[in-house]
């Protein structure tokens, strides 16, 4: 498709890399057929000439990407379609982001509106727990990407809401909501205090699955095996943070991981995958 440059530049896209590329290219590989979506969404990039963002949920599967995925520029919960190729093979393209910290910031600090999950004695179900991982996950990602642009203030006021709006007393830190990279985020801003905080509740859990894990009966243990050994990925993970932190705390965390992973061990437990 040839790129009307004029269009993009009017747009309010993220501009990057030396120049607006002269055609955009949609791959139809692995595709063994295109329904009315697909059609619809070919037709509606054909047409629309940038006027309009296009966007697709960031909580729609890769089956539903077309192949567009490495044409997305993230924007907060949604990927804006862009002629600029930021991946190739899930790799990122050098000189090209797929993250847009400007508008996610804008939109994550003044634009979203919480619903009051940081209330007391609310119960929170599977599937709004889900989408609160995913609302922390954002922000969580929004924060790194603001530290690698050197905007520690900024990525600073991110973490702080994000503990304010979504708070563990409601949504309890975990592996699966970006909870470890919150605190090696808060331990590279210098806030140890919070880090810590943090890692003393998903240490807490951890060990208390592997003590539950190791005390079951024989088939029972085996089948629970790789949910194991996923606690101990995340346990060494959280090490690494807490060696920056304080080194008694890395200590003690060591000691109790060792005898963790002895235990586990002397059940018949495998440390490989």
């Amino acid at each position: 498709m040839t790129i009307d440059k004029d269009a993009v530049r009017r747009s309010g896209m993220l501009l990057q890399g030396d120049s607006i590329p002269d055609r955009m290219v949609i791959s139809l590989k692995g595709l063994t057929y295109l329904d009315k979506s697909k059609l619809m969404m070919l037709e509606l990039i054909a047409e629309s000439n940038w006027v309009r963002p296009i966007y697709v949920a960031y909580t729609v599967g890769q089956e539903n990407y077309m192949n567009l995925g490495d044409n997305f520029v993230q924007e907060g919960l949604a990927n804006r379609i862009t002629p600029f190729t930021t991946n190739i093979d899930g790799r990122s393209v050098s000189g090209m982001t797929d993250f847009d910290t400007e508008k996610t910031f804008r939109n994550v600090m003044q634009r979203f509106k919480f619903g009051g999950i940081n209330a007391d004695d609310i119960y929170i179900d599977e599937t709004v727990m889900r989408m609160c991982y995913t609302h922390r996950r954002l922000m969580v990602k929004l924060a790194t990407n603001l530290v690698l642009e050197g905007k520690d203030k900024q990525a600073l006021e991110v973490l702080d809401r994000c503990q304010q709006e979504i708070p563990s007393k409601n949504v309890p830190h975990d592996f699966q909501s970006s909870s470890v990279d919150m605190a090696r985020v808060y331990s590279a801003l210098g806030q140890k205090d919070k880090a810590r905080e943090i890692l003393d509740e998903m240490w807490t859990k951890s060990v208390q699955y592997v003590d539950y894990y190791t005390s079951l009966e024989k088939q029972a243990f085996r089948n629970a095996e790789q949910s194991c050994r996923l606690h101990f990925y995340v346990m060494q993970s959280m090490l690494e943070i807490a060696e920056d932190i304080d080194q008694k705390l890395a200590q003690d965390y060591t000691n109790e991981l060792q005898q963790c992973m002895a235990f586990f061990m002397s059940k018949g437990g495998n440390l490989r995958y």
